[in-house]
């Protein structure tokens, strides 16, 4: 019996124990719930979602993600519901003038234009209309045909910012020299667009097409305003200012030096070193970097093979032309460096390039060193 009653006690004490530890294993979750450890707790901290880089979620891997949130925040261009920016959709005339209007300085509505101007723009717009139009970045002869909500052209989008611009004389030979599809464009259209081409506010493909007519999208009109206001100082009264950015140290050869045909490096010497933007890599420069000859009143692309080297530190780029390939001489030579590639590394400036005819050089009739030295091999075996 004494037996059967420790038994008993002995079952007893391991019920409750038993139950007393079921109890706290069920009861563990819900306090680990509210109180993490201090390691879990930052761990978790650290993988909340990133913020995006950007404002917008559809430019994160857009080739102009870098202009399209600096006009953001300058409040010059916005987005849309959903956090979106819509990038390739085009921009309307309408569209353009009132976000061209933004970052021209210029307040006057002194014109007699009140009547005519509410019947062709809706009221969203306000007074840029009418400040455009006393600005002479309108014309009559637009007005009596606008239709505002229609895209606008990147003609129409360089004339507007030409005339913004103040611009009086232009010369057209470069632009002349680099598009092939121009011809059906007018003498003032041309002078429009070589305003701004050689401003380096419009550019075109690497085969050299313009596009004049086609529509411009959101991410083409952002970067040509951004270019635009970092060309132009708007509130001074002389437009032709120098950028508010220099990137360039030394050009070597100097723009417009005279060089022997032995030459065969190009050195880009930047202010401060350099980094490849998002997404880039050296691949982008060689493929992109150009040497053009001038021939028959027009830059062509030169028959020479070259290799493209960025030094450790990013702060100089060299051309080197190949053992086989040699400039003519008495010629004239041009190297292009495409924008986009390259960024200021202790920044996030993006490097805008060098465009057709800003590094040029003339090459000597003298002969090359290695000519010379044939010829004397030669004249001694005579």
């Amino acid at each position: 019996m004494k037996k059967l009653n420790k038994l008993l006690i002995t079952l007893f004490s391991f019920a409750v124990l038993t139950n007393w530890l079921a109890g706290g294993a069920w009861a563990g979750p819900k306090v680990k719930e509210n109180h993490l450890p201090p390691g879990l707790a930052k761990k978790q901290t650290l993988q909340q979602p990133i913020p995006l880089a950007y404002g917008f979620v559809d430019t994160q891997k857009h080739w102009a993600r870098q202009e399209i949130a600096k006009i953001q925040s300058q409040g010059i261009m916005k987005g849309y519901a959903d956090n979106m920016f819509k990038p390739q959709q085009p921009v309307t005339k309408n569209e353009a003038l009132a976000v061209i209007m933004r970052v021209v300085d210029h307040q006057g509505t002194s014109v007699d234009q009140n009547g005519l101007l509410p019947k062709v723009f809706p009221d969203w717009m306000g007074t840029a209309p009418l400040q455009a139009y006393d600005a002479g970045i309108i014309a009559d002869w637009e007005l009596l045909a606008w239709h505002g909500n229609k895209p606008a052209s990147r003609l129409e989008v360089a004339m507007w910012l030409c005339r913004a611009a103040g611009e009086k004389s232009v010369a057209v030979q470069d632009l002349l020299a680099f598009a092939k599809d121009i011809n059906q464009l007018s003498k003032e259209e041309l002078v429009y667009l070589a305003a701004m081409y050689n401003r380096g506010i419009i550019r075109g493909t690497p085969e050299g097409y313009l596009n004049p007519l086609k529509p411009i999208s959101r991410g083409e009109f952002a970067v040509m305003i951004c270019r635009f206001t970092d060309s132009v100082n708007l509130t001074d009264s002389n437009p032709a200012t120098p950028p508010a950015k220099t990137w360039i140290a030394t050009l070597n050869p100097a723009p417009n030096q005279k060089v022997t045909v032995d030459t065969n490096r190009f050195t880009v010497k930047f202010n401060q070193p350099m980094v490849f933007a998002e997404d880039r890599d050296i691949t982008d420069l060689t493929g992109t970097i150009k040497i053009f000859q001038y021939l028959n009143n027009k830059w062509v692309e030169a028959d020479l093979s070259y290799t493209v080297v960025l030094n450790e530190r990013g702060d100089e780029l060299t051309v080197i032309l190949d053992h086989n390939s040699v400039l003519a001489a008495q010629a004239k030579y041009c190297v292009t460096l495409p924008g986009g590639i390259l960024q200021e590394a202790n920044g996030t400036a993006i490097f805008p390039g060098i465009g057709k005819g800003q590094w040029s050089f003339v090459t000597e009739q003298t002969t090359s060193a290695d000519e010379a030295a044939k010829a004397t091999v030669d004249i001694s075996l005579r």
